[in-house]
């Protein structure tokens, strides 16, 4: 048993549901006679996961994964089976769950780390990289109740992200982030995985699941229906969408989750914000970023097809004569989709002055599959040194990329060949 993080034997979970209040009560002067109706949202649970493994949950809405999830998190206790969990349990499941709103953001901190076990001493050392990870400013010192859906996940994350977990539970409250934290959630996650520690992941992200996770499972109204590759799973999971094409089975992400995604989205030139998340020794900063289309207009979104430009607006804090200015475009999971930088293309930079002002502009095709991605930007010298580097600071929407699957598009063209027995028609 040492060799498995979680096992769970024969778990099911029983709801008793009553018609009218007035039941409950009769079944508790009266008993004997049960007026309530079964619902068991888990049937017969049985999963064991290895230390270390990233185990992707996929499933219909009121499939049972929230439910098992908070069954492992030891905030439900299963009607029958058994539960063996190995290790300090880190959990992201209900949106703020586990948050005091009357509590400013600073005390739900200490609060909800001494409820996953450490001691105040311990929390008092780590609150500094809580706070810079949630990165909500004055916010840390007001009630929670003032919090934005996004501003509660955000702390959220940042604590059980942040207190060395040897088993990381995360459900889909990640949704509702913008698309920067998003991606910073991401890259938090793929570290914890790089240390060893054991995740959950539950997202309707299927590409999400493919790239993070070793293992998927399959929920489908209360049962395990498939353990597997997450290709496998995944491939599974969709197939089962379509066939029972219902709205609620349909859903990827709620039109109220979008909503709150695009309001939750920052601008995309504000570099003063992002002062905690740069690096390098400033001897060039970067002062502005835009992306842009063919006709120079900044844009939000870009159509697969198109082209868009990347501009970039530096200025010298020295005298440089080897300048070296990069960008990174990647999707939510820190997968790299392309990088370049003026030296690979044989770019050579004019020596610049303290004071001087450069404008560089990259200019795209973009073949990106439809998704939200995210630019880095850097400025290094030709030996490596870097003055200014900012990760995830420019967000894009790439759409209309409906045709295909993938994270690119190819833009194919059909040729078929139709024979018959008098001659041979070609059809583009």
């Amino acid at each position: 048993m040492s060799e498995i993080a979680i096992s769970l034997t024969n778990v099911s979970k029983c709801y008793k549901r009553y018609n009218r209040p007035l039941d409950r009560l009769k079944e508790i002067v009266l008993p004997g006679k049960s007026r309530a109706q079964e619902f068991w949202a888990l049937r017969d649970i049985n999963l064991d996961v290895a230390p270390g493994e990233t185990l992707g949950i996929v499933g219909q809405n009121g499939s049972g994964k929230s439910t098992l999830l908070q069954i492992i998190a030891g905030t439900l206790t299963p009607t029958t089976g058994e539960v063996w969990v190995n290790g300090r349990v880190s959990a992201l499941l209900e949106l703020g769950s586990g948050f005091n709103p009357e509590f400013t953001g600073r005390q739900n901190v200490f609060f909800n780390g001494q409820i996953l076990g450490l001691s105040r001493e311990e929390i008092a050392a780590k609150f500094d990289s809580i706070a810079a990870f949630a990165d909500i400013g004055d916010f840390l010192d007001q009630p929670v109740k003032t919090y934005s859906s996004g501003m509660v996940v955000r702390l959220a994350f940042a604590v059980v992200a942040n207190i060395d977990p040897t088993i990381l539970i995360v459900d889909e409250a990640l949704a509702v982030g913008d698309a920067r934290f998003q991606a910073r959630c991401m890259k938090r996650i793929r570290q914890l995985k790089e240390q060893g520690v054991t995740i959950l992941f539950v997202s309707h992200d299927s590409a999400s699941v493919k790239m993070l996770c070793n293992r998927a499972a399959l929920m489908n109204c209360g049962s395990i229906i498939e353990v597997g590759t997450p290709k496998t799973v995944v491939d599974h999971y969709i197939a089962l969408l379509s066939s029972e094409n219902t709205r609620n089975n349909q859903e990827i992400l709620s039109p109220r989750k979008r909503l709150e995604l695009n309001q939750e989205k920052q601008s995309y030139t504000k570099i003063d914000c992002l002062q905690k998340h740069r690096h390098g020794n400033q001897l060039a900063v970067i002062k502005d970023v835009n992306i842009l289309d063919a006709n120079n207009r900044q844009v939000k979104t870009i159509e697969t097809g198109s082209s868009f430009q990347v501009l970039l607006r530096l200025q010298s804090q020295a005298k440089l004569s080897d300048l070296v200015i990069g960008i990174s475009i990647r999707n939510l999971m820190g997968l790299v989709m392309y990088g370049t930088n003026t030296k690979l293309m044989n770019c050579q930079l004019p020596k610049s002055d303290i004071g001087q002002k450069v404008s560089v502009r990259f200019q795209l095709p973009c073949y990106l599959h439809k998704g939200v991605y995210t630019v880095t930007v850097g400025i290094h010298s030709e030996e490596g040194f870097s003055y200014d580097w900012i990760d995830d600071l420019v967000v894009f929407e790439v759409v209309n990329g409906n045709h295909c699957e993938g994270i690119v598009d190819l833009n194919p063209s059909i040729k078929v060949d139709v024979e018959t027995n008098d001659v041979l028609c070609l059809m583009s």
